[in-house]
């Protein structure tokens, strides 16, 4: 036969068991109060934003440099990366590994849409003391534009030695080729061409050509007139050349001395620890304790009837 248990039934059940419901639950709010208001640490999370633009006074010539080098992404990577991780750990005196330190602190990137004007960097740790939390995070911050300039820096030098290599082979044809001119102009009596610096840096070439040695070229032969254009030219483009090099490489040295990292990232809200901790969760843990010690006091209740009444069978039989 189907046993059927109305719903009087089982109320009886829960009313006979009420004190072990009531029990067990006591219990299980004495245990959550005792862990989560002298157990358990509390736990702390600090906060601070840093803004990334780009940087208007720059040089178009480097100006793709830098904004690449000035990106979010470049700053978290800069931040986790091991070389400012290390320093960190050693200027703070910090128990912990490179790799605990990358999954603590916590940055959180702008969108896409924010990448046109400014960005902001969210900067955040969670922790058991509210002044270790702010010392890492300003440290880590101070470290990591530290790293980006010094990197920044170490581009602009490359840059500029690039350029000064540049402008040294394109020296030495434009020396070449006037000599070669000069030699030519020799035999037919020609005045000698005069290469100078012109500009107060002494970086860029100007040629300096008379009108005696203008006329007295138009007055050479057809074969010989080409012979000396064609060399005028290779001068006028090899001297065009080597000033193209010479402005780029001023850009460059103009903006060395700027502190890019400083114009380009700043600080917008400093390291915020509020003084309420974010965990333990008192009145949450409060709440589940209540609902786990009501559930596991009606499954106990219902299982002692259960048993109960399997004894009465076996002494009835």
């Amino acid at each position: 036969m189907e046993e059927e248990i109305s719903l009087r039934e089982i109320i009886e059940k829960l009313w006979r068991g009420k004190w072990i419901i009531v029990g067990i639950t006591i219990v299980a709010l004495l245990i959550s109060f005792v862990y989560s208001f002298f157990i358990a640490n509390p736990v702390y999370k600090g906060n601070a934003k840093v803004t990334v633009h780009n940087v208007a006074s720059v040089p178009e010539t480097v100006q793709p440099y830098i904004n690449e080098m000035t990106k979010p992404e470049v700053f978290e990577q800069t931040m986790k990366s091991t070389i400012v991780l290390e320093k960190l750990v050693k200027k703070e005196n910090l128990d912990s590994t490179i790799g605990q330190l990358q999954d603590k602190i916590n940055v959180e990137l702008p969108n896409a849409e924010g990448e046109v004007s400014n960005s902001f960097i969210s900067i955040s740790m969670e922790g058991t003391n509210r002044e270790d939390i702010k010392a890492i995070i300003d440290t880590a911050i101070s470290l990591t534009r530290d790293e980006l300039g010094k990197n920044i820096q170490a581009r602009l030098t490359l840059l500029e030695e690039e350029y000064q290599s540049k402008m040294k082979e394109e020296d030495k044809q434009i020396t070449k080729a006037v000599e070669e001119y000069n030699n030519l102009g020799a035999g037919e009596d020609l005045p000698t061409l005069i290469l100078f610096q012109q500009n107060a840096s002494g970086s860029e070439y100007v040629l300096e050509a008379n009108k005696d040695l203008l006329n007295e070229l138009n007055n050479l032969n057809k074969a010989k007139q080409v012979k000396y254009k064609k060399i005028n030219r290779e001068i006028d483009d090899l001297t065009s050349l080597y000033n193209f090099y010479s402005n780029k490489y001023d850009e460059v040295r103009s903006i060395s001395t700027m502190n890019i990292v400083d114009i380009s990232t700043n600080v917008l809200s400093a390291t915020f620890v509020p003084k309420g901790s974010i965990s333990p969760n008192k009145m949450l843990n409060l709440a589940i304790s209540l609902v786990l010690g009501l559930m596991v006091g009606v499954f106990v209740v219902f299982v002692r009837e259960y048993f109960k009444q399997e004894a009465r069978k076996d002494i009835n039989n």
